[in-house]
């Protein structure tokens, strides 16, 4: 019984077959699996292993998704249960799991002997709190995804219960997202952090570095192999490239597509372009400030968008345009749509015209391009195209810091330029988990795009196994997308990987975070 439910969840819940994948930059590249279960024969133990990006570290919330966070999460964290590249769910600190006949209650049977990095047995009291820190705190990227999870029970240390009002497609998508969390620090972590993870935090320097060291009663036998693990800071994205290649460091994230072709074409290191499908960059509209709360306004903004120059001069083709909400890769990418909105300037001023300002206006547009690769130059480019229809937009570009501030935590901003993930998830998952496609600032949508339509089709895509009427729901959440343009897609974003060829074992999860305690140093 439990083995055909289990499959008829993969059947309809996943986001298409290159799901949970890891693929080599270039042709002839490989595919890698992304779960944590690299083979030990021949593994070297001891060194340190160098990663550097160039966003920094927020706070220790393994909730809070953006850039400087996904590297040391699966350092420190562990979750219930994990994707592998064949789409299969395998034990984590969850050993087994069974749905109920209504497909309304999960069942996990727990890991036991595990510890946090404090000492303290990890049991069902700390699934618990997970999920309830997962629903209501402010930062939590993916608050109303985990409030699908309407109650959590306990009937001993080592079992826990998840109570749905219906079917719930993205369940797997939970189990595989939820890290557990020390309810006795969690309160502290704008400096520490305590969890069940290969690696505990042995120093801490806000915007420089975090180091951790192999954590000595980590369950996973043989695991970690390396001694030492250091995160660093490398604000400025040229000196990442810089930083690998005279060995400072061992592996960059999000370097620039031309350094990754640079460095692709010597030999010395491996690039790859991380999950498959995991994000996609946009342009981000406050539906609630004027001009923008006439559609015509954004719908000519979606026409202003030159998504054709963007891929091929700063993305190096290594991506191609799209006005789609999901990713080529998954069963909701709708191809007759694709084109549906595109390159059209005299469109655009012909939309400004029906919304009775030909004349144009002036407005401003929010990028950190320290944050990610294409931030800046998507500002750029769309700035000099709104100029052409009469629109001055004044490019604010801030601090990473200040750009989540003003966007995630107070919902501050006019026009953003942005990037939104979990589309290589469940497709139900990206418009409960991805806050660009939420519904209204109380689900943390930073557009203030409230619709009763909109909430009707997200609950008709969740709620329910048959295939017909998720794509039916899938398709109207799309049209209305189309339409109503408050998050405007723009091309795939692809963080890509550098790293040196004596780094072993190198693998992510399906939101890009590395599996550090399956990485090994062969020299």
């Amino acid at each position: 019984m439990w083995n055909l439910r289990r499959r008829d969840f993969l059947k309809v819940g996943a986001a298409g077959a290159s799901l949970g994948l890891l693929r080599a930059f270039g042709p002839g590249g490989v595919v890698v699996p992304t779960a944590a279960s690299a083979a030990t024969v021949n593994v070297k133990r001891g060194g340190t292993f160098t990663f550097a990006t160039t966003a920094a570290i927020q706070e220790f919330n393994p909730f809070m998704l953006i850039p400087g966070q996904y590297p040391f999460l699966r350092a420190l964290y562990n979750t219930l249960a994990h994707y592998d590249a064949q789409l299969k769910l395998q034990p984590e600190l969850a050993e087994k799991w069974d749905f109920s006949p209504d497909g309304k209650t999960l069942t996990l049977k727990l890991r036991q002997g595990v510890k946090f990095h404090s000492g303290r047995e990890f049991t069902s009291a700390d699934v618990k709190f997970s999920v309830e820190f997962g629903q209501t705190n402010e930062k939590v990227t993916m608050r109303t995804f985990y409030q699908a999870v309407k109650q959590v029970e306990l009937p001993d240390k080592y079992t826990a219960v998840f109570k749905f009002d219906s079917v719930t497609p993205i369940a797997y998508d939970i189990l595989d997202t939820l890290c557990i969390i020390d309810k006795e620090t969690i309160e502290n972590r704008n400096k520490m952090a305590i969890g069940t993870g290969p690696f505990k935090l042995d120093k801490y320097l806000p915007n420089d570095r975090a180091e951790f060291v192999a954590f000595q009663d980590y369950w996973e036998v043989g695991k970690p192999s390396l001694d030492r693990y250091v995160m660093r800071v490398i604000p400025d994205l040229s000196a990442l490239a810089v930083n690998l290649e005279s060995g400072a460091i061992d592996c960059a994230w999000c370097i620039s597509n031309l350094d990754a072709v640079r460095l692709q074409a010597g030999g010395k290191y491996v690039i790859t372009t991380g999950a498959p499908g995991w994000s996609i960059f946009d342009i981000a509209i406050n539906v609630t400030i004027e001009p923008f709360q006439n559609k015509k306004v954004r719908q000519a903004i979606a026409w202003s968008i030159d998504r054709e120059r963007f891929c091929k001069t700063v993305l190096r083709g290594l991506g191609q345009p799209t006005c789609l909400m999901w990713p080529t890769n998954s069963w909701a990418h709708f191809k007759d749509l694709e084109g549906t909105i595109g390159y059209d300037l005299d469109k655009a001023r012909n939309l400004l015209k029906e919304a009775g300002l030909e004349k144009g206006f002036q407005t401003e547009l929010l990028t950190a391009s320290t944050q990610q690769f294409g931030y800046g130059e998507l500002a750029q480019i769309l700035q000099a195209d709104l100029r052409k229809i009469g629109i001055t937009a004044r490019v604010l570009d801030v601090d990473p810091g200040l750009y989540r501030n003003r966007a995630v935590v107070k919902g501050e901003i006019v026009m953003m330029v942005h990037n939104y993930g979990r589309g290589n998830r469940d497709p139900g998952s990206l418009v409960t988990g991805a806050r660009a496609w939420t519904n209204g600032w109380k689900e943390g949508n930073w557009t203030h795009f409230e619709s009763a339509e909109w909430g009707k089709w997200q609950k008709e895509l969740n709620s329910t196994l048959d295939m017909e009427r998720r794509k039916a729901a899938a398709r109207k959440l799309q049209e209305i997308a189309l339409d109503e343009c408050f998050t405007i897609p723009v091309a795939p974003a692809l963080p890509v990987f550098a790293y040196a060829s004596y780094i072993k074992g190198f693998s992510v999860t399906m939101d890009n975070s590395p599996y550090v305690g399956d990485v090994w140093l062969e020299k």
